[in-house]
């Protein structure tokens, strides 16, 4: 219960931030699949980023990877988790729309066995920390994305994340 409230507070944390913080006074909130790629099982990503300026980006994201059948010593296991990462983006121009960036952030993974025989069920709780690299196409407020992700930690961890993400600016003073 008490883990439940603390995502979701980490979750709000870059909206907070962004009302008491005035720099580029823009967020963004993303949608997108992920796919990892040690247990190839797939999910969701929700994130929110603040904007410190055109090139840097701080954020939170919250990863659901949904329950996958996998049979692991002769035991038929259901294997899902949760990720909650903090990560930060540099965006780098490569073309006139295009923008190349690298990440990097920390992260706290929960994953689930669960023995669709005995119904008994193990929780792993560890924390990472993510590199990667990623590239987007800005048209207009919409910028689809795609990412690479690796997850340094107790269990290395590659992802593949492909989503679409939308700018918000508020009170921009006119040049």
């Amino acid at each position: 219960m008490k883990t439940n409230r603390f995502v979701k507070g980490l979750f709000l944390l870059p909206f907070l931030i962004t009302t008491t913080l005035a720099a580029q006074r823009s967020i963004s909130i993303d949608l997108g699949a992920i796919r990892q790629r040690n247990h190839h099982n797939g999910g969701i990503n929700i994130s929110s980023f603040y904007h410190v300026n055109e090139h840097l980006l701080v954020g939170l994201e919250l990863n659901r990877f949904f329950p996958v059948r996998r049979i692991i010593d002769d035991e038929e296991l259901r294997l899902s988790g949760w990720d909650v990462e903090m990560n930060i983006h540099y965006r780098l121009p490569l073309l006139k729309s295009w923008q190349v960036y690298p990440i990097t952030g920390i992260s706290h993974t929960s994953e689930k066995e669960l023995n669709e025989i005995t119904r008994q069920s193990r929780y792993e709780n560890f924390w990472s920390v993510n590199t990667g690299a990623g590239m987007l196409l800005e048209l207009g407020k919409w910028r689809p994305y795609v990412e690479y992700n690796f997850s340094w930690g107790r269990l290395n961890q590659q992802f593949v994340l492909l989503g679409i993400g939308y700018e918000i600016e508020w009170g921009k003073d006119k040049e």
